[in-house]
């Protein structure tokens, strides 16, 4: 197998990642915001971080923090650490003593920390579309912390309180910096700050997820074997080399649509100590966005004559015979067949996993390496014998279909006598 072939085979299967990674993202993010996932994480964080739901509430319930609300059903999915700073000490000072009363976080292994965060959305998304009238509403502190001394006496002295969380906020506050009260604060906004970091890696961690179990979906729904289009595309050359034509402009055209992996890490960067795009983007903006990479994806995929898709009719599963033979795309109807179909569902949800940024940047160093290889030897033609009419040049670029009409005529000097009988 030559380079170019394997580049051709390259760019032809990472288009089709690409496009399915597009529709799985888009899914994703639909998903995502229905469920609130942000803000489902980010509160768990939180109570995480303070070991105690009651105390979570009451910052959450503080008014710096729940203006930060789309409505009054919903949490908000970013609090600046300064907002946070200033609530928690509010939260400490106003804890009313036989009253409120620690409730810590339920511990969580593995597997059920993993898929807390997906069920705790979807409660939530249930919780909001029938909301109860009765529904206890935690009362947001009243008291204002004055001074350092009033908020250290009052950490020191409620009742019911974590005793975890005292002994981290003591810390924090009796170090010997810390002079005044938005010196305090400010050790509560750099703790809160290195909290989120381990959020973030949390929300990730759940992003993966759905959109690998989006993929797999995606994979099966389209039926998209990743194993049957490696082996079209390295059987059939016109189709190898078609795609790997039809890619190349596909990407050209499409390429302010996707964000390559250094933009978005680059955007990251940018708003890591700002407050998030998403907070504040516009709805329409995002609908069409969303609705763009639909169009572009579905024009990439009827431009593709690759073997995806179920075949029309019922036949989804067939066991070829001598007499019939089945559609490539149907699923043998054997354990070994299925296992092979099955394997290359999960791979291409495994591909799809990596996002389509990952897969454009793949596409623009692969497109780049095939402009730059030597093109594919092509079968030159036999010499011709002596006296021989040259062909048109036309001629040789027109597909044959029928070799007896090409065959080259031999001038009468060349061609020896039929043999007499």
């Amino acid at each position: 197998m030559s380079i170019s072939t394997i580049l051709d085979v390259a760019i032809g299967i990472s288009f089709v990642f690409m496009l399915l990674s597009v529709i799985a993202s888009a899914i994703t993010e639909a998903i995502s915001g229905i469920l609130s996932l942000r803000s489902v994480t980010l509160r768990q964080g939180i109570e995480r971080l303070l070991k105690d739901r009651t105390l979570a509430a009451k910052v959450y319930a503080h008014p710096l923090v729940d203006g930060l609300t789309k409505d009054d059903d919903s949490d908000p999915s970013y609090i600046p650490s300064d907002l946070f700073a200033r609530a928690l000490v509010d939260a400490v000072v106003g804890w009313k003593d036989g009253v409120d009363h620690a409730q810590r976080p339920e511990r969580m292994g593995l597997i059920k920390g993993i898929f807390s965060i997906p069920l705790r959305a979807l409660r939530g998304f249930f919780r909001r579309l029938w909301p109860k009238v009765d529904d206890a509403k935690v009362v947001e502190p009243k008291k204002v912390a004055a001074s350092l001394d009033d908020f250290r006496k009052r950490l020191a002295e409620a009742e019911g309180f974590e005793e975890d969380t005292r002994v981290a906020l003591t810390a924090l506050v009796s170090d010997a910096s810390v002079k005044t009260l938005e010196d305090a604060q400010q050790q509560i906004a750099a703790w809160f700050d290195r909290a989120m970091d381990s959020v973030s890696g949390w929300y990730k961690r759940t992003a993966h997820i759905l959109i690998s179990v989006v993929g797999l979906f995606a994979a099966v729904v389209l039926n998209v074997d990743s194993f049957l289009v490696l082996d079209s595309l390295n059987r059939d050359a016109v189709l190898r080399e078609s795609v790997a034509s039809a890619v190349t402009e596909s990407v050209k055209a499409d390429a302010a649509l996707v964000k390559t992996a250094a933009e978005v890490v680059a955007e990251q960067k940018a708003t890591a100590n700002a407050k998030p795009p998403e907070v504040f983007v516009d709805e329409k903006k995002t609908e069409e966005l969303v609705r763009k990479r639909v169009v572009a994806v579905k024009r990439g995929l009827d431009e593709l004559t690759l073997p995806m898709g179920w075949p029309e009719g019922r036949a989804f599963f067939c066991t070829p015979t001598a007499e019939v033979s089945c559609d490539r795309r149907s699923v043998p109807a054997t354990l070994g067949g299925f296992g092979r179909r099955f394997g290359g569902w999960i791979f291409t949800a495994i591909a799809i996993a990596l996002g389509a940024p990952f897969w454009f940047d793949l596409l623009n160093k692969l497109i780049n390496l095939r402009a730059a290889a030597p093109p594919p030897e092509k079968v030159r033609p036999k010499e011709r014998a002596a006296g021989a009419q040259p062909q048109p040049v036309a001629a040789a670029s027109t597909p044959v279909r029928e070799t007896e009409s090409v065959r080259p005529i031999a001038s009468r000097s060349s061609a020896p006598p039929p043999p007499l009988s």
